[in-house]
């Protein structure tokens, strides 16, 4: 989770939902996808 430590706070401009995957739209222009693969979420930021 170290990995996320700089969205913690982060003010949520959007989110938008997808079959199987959320994508969060932080305000400071990153993007967080959430998704299920095999019955786990993963997850992905951009910029990482």
């Amino acid at each position: 989770m170290a990995k996320y430590d700089g969205i913690r706070g982060q003010e949520i401009l959007e989110i938008e939902e997808g079959e199987n995957e959320v994508t969060i739209i932080l305000r400071d222009n990153r993007y967080l996808f959430v998704k299920i693969v095999d019955g786990k979420l993963v997850t992905n930021s951009v910029p990482e």
